[in-house]
């Protein structure tokens, strides 16, 4: 295996958080990470189409595009059947390649880092950026000073920016953080099965360490990371009793939940801003606990955004609205518009099947939908011994619709980006590796 250079290790961490979480520095608004990434990677691209045969663009990619083209062409059927000017989704086809540029700029950079590259190592890489994003919001949390440091330093792209209420790390915060952490701690319970199914020699503790740290911390910076720690706990949970009949890394985790556990509550009772938090991000527990209801402010709003269509018409090829029409801050603001008017979003809904179905209907749905199967199926067919982890990561996208309207087609991306045959091999250089620093040690 190749040396490694813990320096080239940290920048490869760095550029892996500039994808996944991207951010605007103050000092050169004109494009977010991601897209500079994104530019790179393309450039990249279109060498490796020019100039090798071994390119990972293959007809796995068409058809991919071609139903990310499917959601743009009923997006712009809807736009112009009904007249409007939100033309957000018009241009999947053309994002679906941003952030497949992106993630080929990121992986690049990993392989020559590595020498090669795997889909563990890619996961890895991703569970570092997670940590170190909660560290970075613990430390913003506590340090007034680093706090202003970051908000003079880098700006926020939409709902992943900073807040002045919650906790954040950079570009990193609400929701759709919420999401990434969830989808991460999938995949870190699914590799520490998978890393003791193959005896291999990395430790599965350090899954599990890291799965409990961003529950705890990543639960604090938005509550949507819950679903992920339930999915992800429970495979394992799963797989040690039912599976494997194997309890040991059952055990491990309810190890690591109590030593969690207790170290939340002495926190609790001595950072006043470690209560706060924690009783933000776990507020539903607090309040099963104390009041024997389950009962959180954000599931009090999400009901009152329940708000469904109320003709065929907008059933079947939705309204043509996705964002607020009266909101003249945006492009897709409409001066004819006539209809009542709302708070938020369209409709006054912020819940993504819903806000998918105004847009351009069950059909639009449908073709988004459709897109994320078949991104999970390209990515089973080649990493079959992964499948169940791609499985709880569409899972993930479809769970997180019922709560906000973004997707996790980010995750699939990096993974979209490395062939069978590079997993392969670098799989089987670790697995030899390990072998021989085995006999080594005997």
């Amino acid at each position: 295996m190749k040396a490694l250079n813990p320096l080239l290790i940290l920048v490869a961490v760095v550029i892996t958080s500039c994808y996944f979480f991207p951010f605007v520095l103050a000092a050169f608004p004109v494009a977010n990470s991601k897209m500079i990434l994104a530019a790179v990677g393309l450039v990249m691209l279109g060498v490796e189409l020019v100039y090798k045969s071994n390119a990972v663009v293959d007809h796995d990619f068409l058809k991919l595009s071609l139903w990310a083209f499917c959601i743009s062409l009923m997006a712009y059927f809807s736009m112009m059947f009904n007249n409007t000017p939100d033309d957000e989704f018009t241009t999947y086809f053309m994002s679906m390649w941003v952030w497949l540029g992106g993630a080929y700029a990121a992986v690049s950079f990993i392989k020559w880092v590595h020498g090669g590259v795997s889909v563990p190592l890619v996961v890895n890489y991703l569970l570092a950026v997670c940590v170190i994003q909660c560290v970075l919001a613990v430390v913003f949390d506590n340090s007034q000073a680093a706090s202003d440091w970051a908000d003079r330093t880098f700006s926020g792209e939409g709902y992943m920016g900073n807040t002045d209420s919650r906790m954040h790390g950079i570009g990193c915060s609400l929701d759709v953080a919420g999401f990434r952490f969830a989808s991460v701690i999938c995949m870190a319970a699914f590799m520490a099965t998978y890393f003791r199914s193959a005896r291999s020699l990395f430790p599965d503790y350090v899954y599990i360490a890291a799965i409990c740290f961003i529950s705890v911390v990543g639960n604090m910076i938005s509550r949507s990371t819950v679903t992920g720690s339930c999915i992800g706990m429970a495979f394992i949970i799963c797989y040690g009793v039912f599976m494997k009949r194997d309890v040991r890394l059952s055990a491990m985790l309810v190890a690591f939940v109590v030593v969690v556990a207790a170290a939340c509550v002495s926190l609790y009772s001595v950072s006043d801003s470690f209560r706060d938090n924690f009783r933000f991000g776990f507020e539903g527990f607090f309040s099963l606990a104390e009041t024997g209801q389950w009962h959180t402010s954000s599931n009090e709003i999400l009901k009152n955004m329940v708000v469904w269509p109320d003709n065929l018409k907008t059933w079947v090829i939705g309204d043509g609205y996705i964002n607020n029409p009266l909101d003249k801050t945006l492009d897709s603001f409409d001066p004819y518009y006539t209809g009542p008017a709302y708070g938020g979003y369209y409709k006054g809904t912020d819940i993504g099947y819903l806000r998918y179905i105004f847009y351009f209907g069950v059909l639009g749905l449908a073709a988004f939908s459709l897109f994320f199967i078949n991104a999970c199926g390209v990515c089973v067919r080649r990493f079959g011994a992964f499948r169940w982890m791609f499985v709880m990561i569409l899972a993930m996208n479809f769970i997180q619709w019922f709560k906000v309207s973004s997707d996790l087609f980010v995750v699939f991306a990096l993974f979209l980006c490395i062939s069978a045959r590079e997993n392969d091999d670098y799989m089987t250089r670790g697995l030899l590796a390990g072998g021989a620093r085995k006999m080594n040690c005997q």
